[in-house]
């Protein structure tokens, strides 16, 4: 006995109604797991703005380092703090649903383009007697332009605010090449950009998905 077997719809027809089935899966499992994906998401970031070269330097006690030029006193973790929280806390995750045709997913946004979260940071600042350093503008703004005229640093322990180094006369002070930033590529916008950071997040939506 033989047993024929009839396909009635076309290949375009199941195609369509195969993918449907996968967008109303996958819509149904990522919207149930958005607050899971998006914490997910936002325990990257500290690893990924701790990394970027500037940090660190933020972090040295190097008088050749950023904490020195920018004569911020005493440590600077719990400055590095308060610009990895602001950053975290700006960080959001939308999900949009996924068509028949399979179009959707996730947009993620991590930082206000203006950088108003970061710029209005007390802890970008660095106050003396004289006025008022806001270093965290300099490094995300002003590029390699120059800043202070007639003035450079000296890097030398023991002197300044920060007790790495202090300015003198002559010259001018910028923020070092290696480390300036402008309004489109700095180290916040460097630290999410990378094939790590894409595979990080990729393998969030996969282990929801699985």
């Amino acid at each position: 006995m033989s047993i024929g077997l009839q396909i009635t719809d076309s290949i375009k027809t199941i195609e369509k109604n195969i993918n449907k089935a996968v967008a109303d899966l996958a819509n149904d499992i990522i919207t149930k797991n958005i607050g899971k994906i998006t914490q997910s998401v936002k325990n990257l970031i500290p690893a990924w703005i701790t990394s970027q070269p500037e940090i660190q330097s933020l972090l040295s006690s190097d008088p050749s380092s950023l904490a020195g030029q920018f004569g911020i006193p005493g440590g600077t973790q719990s400055i590095v703090n308060s610009i990895v929280h602001s950053v975290v806390d700006s960080t959001e995750v939308k999900f949009v649903k996924y068509t028949a045709n399979l179009t959707g997913g996730l947009e993620l946004g991590f930082q206000p383009s203006n950088f108003a979260n970061l710029l209005s940071l007390p802890d970008g600042h660095t106050i003396y007697s004289g006025g008022d350093l806001h270093w965290l503008d300099w490094l995300l703004k002003r590029g390699d332009t120059t800043i202070i005229a007639n003035f450079q640093y000296n890097p030398r322990t023991g002197l300044g605010r920060s007790g790495l180094g202090n300015m003198i006369s002559g010259g001018f002070f910028r923020v070092p090449p290696q480390f300036s930033g402008t309004d489109n590529d700095n180290f916040i916008t460097r630290a999410f950009i990378g094939v790590n950071q894409e595979k990080q997040i990729t393998s969030i939506l996969e282990k929801v998905l699985q």
